[in-house]
């Protein structure tokens, strides 16, 4: 390597690592069939403030004992205690899964966090559509808006049994009935059709990677700007095992 490209390489910018944090389940409850709520207190989060739909990032292994990172959203946060909320979708044998299932109090957590790059636009109207991965994100969102900003919902779940209420949001359930996830075969035709409010719009589409890509053009064709479109993946329909609980993913 030459003089300059040295020079270059001292005066890179260091990279940014969050800490790992430690922590224990407190609390593990069941939301419905397929989604518990798993309740983690650690003394490093006491104060830290958490922006909504935040995530964590969870230290897991798998069957085999290989390390495995698995992100999940944070539905509710108490900083003055330290403690987070993660909803976890209960999906097959994944390490992100089986965490969920067997999560008991007194269980130790390593986690990195929080992060997370969505921000709330004001707007007179907010779009949230995703599947059952973004329950915990349109939850948190839809609340966190000021009360006079509408929260429109549109979520893909596989049926009746996994809708959760959803107090700050206008839902329209869309059931699978046995339908294979990971398309956005269902959720087209409900955006397409869904009365188009008046006013500014902001829309969030949360869940497997490329149903919201395509979803992001059904909401610009019909009026939305492109920068008022949150696009997040959540999931990969060929990577299922990355289903974290923002959940699935």
């Amino acid at each position: 390597m030459g003089d300059a490209g040295a020079a270059n390489q001292d005066h890179a910018a260091p990279i940014r690592r969050s800490p790992v944090r430690t922590g224990r389940v407190v609390a593990a409850r069941t939301l419905t069939p397929r989604m518990r709520r798993i309740t983690v207190q650690s003394d490093s989060m006491v104060d830290v403030p958490v922006l909504p739909a935040q995530d964590v990032e969870l230290h897991l292994t798998d069957p085999s004992g290989r390390r495995v990172k698995r992100r999940y959203t944070i539905r509710h946060a108490r900083p003055d205690a330290g403690e987070l909320d993660l909803d976890v979708l209960l999906h097959g044998d994944w390490p992100g899964s089986m965490w969920g299932a067997g999560a008991a109090p007194g269980g130790e957590v390593r986690f990195q966090g929080p992060r997370g790059k969505l921000t709330l636009v004001p707007a007179d109207w907010h779009l949230l559509v995703g599947d059952e991965s973004a329950l915990p994100a349109i939850a948190a969102v839809s609340e966190a808006l000021p009360p006079q900003e509408r929260a429109v919902a549109v979520v893909e779940v596989a049926g009746p049994s996994d809708e959760l209420a959803l107090p700050a949001a206008e839902v329209r359930w869309v059931h699978r009935r046995g339908a294979a996830p990971g398309t956005a075969d269902l959720l087209v035709p409900v955006v397409q059709s869904l009365p188009w409010p008046s006013g500014s719009g902001h829309g969030y589409l949360m869940g497997e990677t490329r149903s919201m890509v395509a979803l992001r053009a059904v909401l610009e064709a019909r009026g939305l700007a492109h920068e008022a479109i949150f696009v997040k993946g959540y999931w990969n329909i060929a990577r299922p095992d990355r289903i974290a609980g923002r959940t699935p993913r």
